[in-house]
């Protein structure tokens, strides 16, 4: 996030509410945030992310035990374009996200700044139960298991929207696309504390209505994001780790195809101009070659831009 664009911290909680929808629920979810927050200095932001329902919010809910304000988008961007839109507009030191679709008792939201309290950089409410078919849990499963691989954390709901963290926080990661989903694993990856705790997380759903459809292109996406992020998590700073394995996988079978032509064409006196063995390890040869010269470059950019970027964050300073 833009870090020149966010005001100096002042104390005090905003809590902001991801809208990229409209919603009837949206009175319970004030009414939690009012009970949760009873004697705390707090604000609330309504993030309207391309809804147009901004104004009608506003009119609605504007009156309460504490400010409501809504940040309306021209259309709808994400969760992670809607965060950033709404941090300039933020006073709180401490920042509490809830999603239009995710319940929050009072209880939970107490539960979340109390970690916060204990010293806790980052709190993520874990939804209970397990959702979905068994094919939609297949993703949910190598998605935890690559965090644990990436960070040693174990999260049980790393994706969800409920999430208690520092101003800090904020100011440091940059968030884009779909990456605000895996905000508690960047956090722990760069030193953060980050503590979790369960949360029902789900609305009752109404008597015969109706199951959400499965989308497997929506997995095919994450899949996608999660690669990502553990390449971003482990070879940021050395490309040619990732770029130089992945080269070799590719050169190493090409060189051992072209010298066993070699040796057939020498030893044997047999042709292999139209073998399509030796086009397969031609082509080998040159992917392998392309890719480890792309780790090559990636590490001569971390090299020249090495003293302006950093991936770690420094608890304190004790003199």
């Amino acid at each position: 996030m833009n870090e020149s664009a966010i005001p100096a911290a002042r104390a005090g909680c905003s809590v902001l509410v991801y809208l990229p929808y409209a919603t009837a629920r949206l009175g319970e979810i004030l009414s939690s945030i009012h009970e949760g927050m009873r004697g705390e200095e707090y604000e609330v932001l309504l993030l309207d992310d391309g809804t147009g329902r901004g104004a009608e919010w506003k009119e609605t809910f504007g009156e309460g035990p504490a400010p409501v304000r809504v940040v309306r988008l021209a259309r709808r961007f994400g969760e992670a374009v809607a965060l950033d839109a709404a941090l300039p507009h933020a006073r709180g030191a401490t920042l509490l996200t809830i999603p239009a679709g995710t319940p929050v008792t009072a209880e939970e939201i107490l539960s979340l700044l109390a970690e916060i309290r204990r010293g806790s950089d980052l709190v993520v409410g874990c939804r209970s139960g397990q959702t979905g078919s068994f094919f939609e849990r297949i993703p949910l499963s190598i998605y935890r298991g690559m965090a644990r691989r990436a960070t040693g954390i174990a999260f049980r709901d790393f994706a969800s929207g409920v999430r208690a963290f520092r101003r800090e926080v904020a100011e440091e990661i940059a968030l884009y696309g779909e990456m605000v989903r895996f905000l508690p694993i960047l956090a722990a990856g760069r030193g953060y504390r980050v503590a979790q705790i369960g949360i029902a997380g789900k609305w009752p759903r109404p008597a015969g209505g109706a199951r959400a459809r499965f989308q497997p292109m929506t997995y095919v996406h994450r899949m996608l994001d999660v690669l990502t992020l553990y390449f971003l998590l482990r070879f940021t700073k050395k490309p040619l780790r990732f770029f130089g394995l992945l080269g070799m996988l590719l050169l190493l079978p090409g060189v051992l195809i072209i010298l066993y032509l070699f040796l057939v064409r020498i030893l044997l006196h047999q042709g292999i101009a139209g073998r399509p063995l030796l086009l397969l390890g031609i082509l080998l040869m040159v992917l392998g070659v392309q890719t480890i010269s792309i780790g090559l470059i990636g590490e001569m950019i971390i090299f020249t831009h090495s003293r302006e970027t950093r991936d770690y964050s420094v608890l304190e300073v004790l003199e």
